[in-house]
């Protein structure tokens, strides 16, 4: 059974949502009798008041439906400024003593409207147990705020202040560099998060005798007290050398470099758009087609769904984590050997909030982990051991979906090609993120703003004289990819399409969502001189204004002496009926037991929330 979607949004979110779901197979329509749809898309609930009356359950006629609403300001020919400027983003983006900028392609805006292509989904999966509709609302600001929430800790969590800073990331974001460089002829993006990248990147400059001063020892150092005339210094080097040559050293180094590209040589590249048509973010293989193996159970619209996540960072695990928030199960894989690097971002607490309380090691409090791993619940398992290896198996044969975001090679190195996972469990539906995907022939590593410069994006967002700027601080390639992914399963689910492998390219999921940057549709760059920064009192609940009261609305805090002060965001969606959020904490490692897993999906299926929970 497939959904009937009917569309009466006039907001760019709407529009963008469904064109969504209509490029993903789903019948959409924009006229017809309400009573013949399973799915009212709108950004203007007002009309339907008369049909439906007051909230669900509706009216005999329309019992069964699920209204998606898309809230104030979609509706508004200038939503992505305002969303800009009321989440928080815009302060974020442009010179350090001039206005706060919106970004370009729509972004917010699309973004808001495919979280409501995924909660359209999701609702109607969950209405068709009791044939009983549902109301999702999807508020573009808080969801926003959400997303932006997360990316400002990673600056907070070093001490760093997240606002505009020109063509650098604001304070470096910790270790230097993460800013554009000016080549001969054009500018490449260079970010060097790790000291091994950094002494990779000299190793590119030619070992300058500046590299030996005592002073420039520390990347944290050099972004705190040296970060300009260390980007000077390096920019004399990179003056004389080509953009080409200077990615194709950085390819050769290991050092993450990428060529600052415009719109229009974006629009060139055939891997990514067909005319101004994007090529899909999402490739799917069905080596083995299969009905999906999900039992749905009582609770939030995906109880029941049993999830393996094997992401790590930001957009692989915040993909599993907003499956969780609607009801699924979903089992984090971790080993001594790859802890998640985002249990390693930043100091334990952003600075001014205190911590000496807390007991349990740094890695189960930092906050980019918690954020992107509440409602799971964790496992340890050393998949080079043979033991541990026969019980991943066991478990991916019991699963209904498999998320990971390895490097290219490393799954099959560990003996867990996708044909071995497929052997395991016909009906999976697997998910990569990783290098697996076309991102890998572009970058060895893929940080966030090396994939928007690939993208055409850091380029479009410029100063008054046309010199690149770009969103250096608002790292939007991960949750971005993150709401692609969780669309992807659930549209997955909602087709009935088991048996399936879900190769999702970030860089082609950022062209898809800003689609209208391509097609020449964008409103002009708008100048937000009201956006308000993002500050630890945001975080700690104690600022003021619109953007504080904002942030007290969005943030789930919750303090023990044994974990710390941990914070994650609250769900994109909000369902009137089912139960949709955030109910547990991010797991600490290994904290739940392989056994209990396998206990649990082999003799009884998924548990409902509320039981794992307890």
């Amino acid at each position: 059974m497939t959904p009937r979607i009917l569309t009466l949004g006039r907001g760019y979110a709407c529009r963008f949502a469904a064109d969504t779901l209509r490029r993903a197979g789903f019948p959409v329509e924009t006229t017809g009798e309400l009573a013949d749809f399973d799915i009212c898309l709108t950004d203007d609930p007002e009309p339907l008041a008369a049909l439906l009356g007051g909230d669900e359950p509706w009216p005999a006629a329309h019992r069964s439906l699920t209204l998606v609403e898309l809230g104030w300001p979609a509706a508004l020919p200038d939503a992505n400024a305002r969303i800009a400027e009321l989440s928080g983003i815009g302060a974020a983006i442009g010179e350090p003593d001039g206005p706060g900028l919106a970004p370009p392609g729509r972004m917010l805006e699309a973004i808001a409207g495919l979280q409501a292509a995924t909660g359209a989904l999701a609702g109607w999966l969950g209405a068709r147990r009791d044939g009983i509709g549902e109301h999702v609302v999807v508020d573009p600001v808080a969801c926003l705020a959400g997303m932006s929430g997360v990316n400002a800790i990673q600056f907070l969590n070093y001490g760093r202040p997240w606002r505009r800073s020109g063509p650098s990331a604001s304070g470096s974001g910790g270790p230097f560099p993460f800013r554009m460089f000016r080549c001969h002829d054009g500018w490449v993006v260079v970010i060097c998060r790790a000291r091994v990248e950094w002494e990779a990147f000299l190793a590119l400059l030619g070992d300058p005798p500046w590299a030996a001063r005592p002073d420039l020892a520390d990347q944290l150092v050099i972004a705190a007290e040296h970060a300009d005339e260390v980007a000077a210094l390096i920019t004399e080097i990179l003056r004389e050398r080509t953009v080409e040559d200077v990615v194709a050293a950085g390819r050769a180094f290991r050092v993450p470099i990428a060529p600052l590209r415009t719109a229009g040589e974006a629009l060139a590249d055939p891997r990514l758009l067909d005319g101004t048509d994007p090529v899909p973010a999402v490739t799917a293989h069905r080596p083995t087609p299969r009905p999906c193996s999900w039992t749905p159970r009582p609770g939030g619209p995906l109880a029941g769904l049993r999830v393996l996540d094997l992401g790590w960072v930001w957009a692989a695990p915040v993909a599993s984590a907003w499956l969780a928030d609607l009801g699924a199960d979903v089992v984090k894989v971790e080993s001594l050997d790859r802890l998640d690097v985002g249990r390693r971002r930043g100091v334990d607490f952003p600075a001014g909030l205190a911590s000496d309380r807390a007991t349990l090691p740094g890695y189960e409090r930092a906050w980019l982990y918690n954020a992107a791993n509440r409602n799971k619940r964790g496992i340890r398992l050393e998949l080079k051991d043979p033991a541990d290896h026969a019980r991943f198996l066991a478990l991916v044969a019991s699963a209904d979906v498999v998320v990971e975001s390895f490097a290219t090679g490393v799954l099959e190195r560990l003996d867990l090609a996708p044909t071995r996972l497929f052997a395991a469990n016909p009906a999976l539906v697997l998910l990569s993120m990783g290098g697996r995907t076309i991102d890998g022939e572009y970058l060895a590593r893929s940080y966030a703003p090396m994939l928007t410069a690939l993208a055409g994006l850091e380029a479009a967002v410029t100063d008054r004289s046309g010199a690149p700027l770009g969103l250096l601080n608002w790292g939007v390639a991960d949750p971005n990819a993150g709401a692609w992914a969780s669309f992807a399963v659930v549209s997955a689910l909602a087709a009935d399409r088991g048996g399936s492998h879900l190769l999702l390219s970030q860089l082609r999921a950022l062209v898809n969502t800003c689609v209208s940057h391509y097609r020449g549709a964008d409103p002009p760059q708008v100048e937000l001189p009201a956006a308000a920064e993002v500050t630890p009192a945001h975080l700690a609940g104690t600022a003021p204004g619109a953007l504080g009261e904002l942030y007290r609305s969005v943030l789930v805090r919750g303090w023990s002496p044994e974990f710390g002060e941990r914070l994650a965001f609250t769900s994109p969606w909000r369902f009137r009926r089912m139960p949709v959020g955030v109910r547990t904490a991010a797991p600490l490692f290994a904290s739940t037991s392989v056994a209990e897993v396998q206990n649990e999906w082999r003799t009884a299926g998924a548990l409902a929330p509320a039981d794992i929970a307890t």
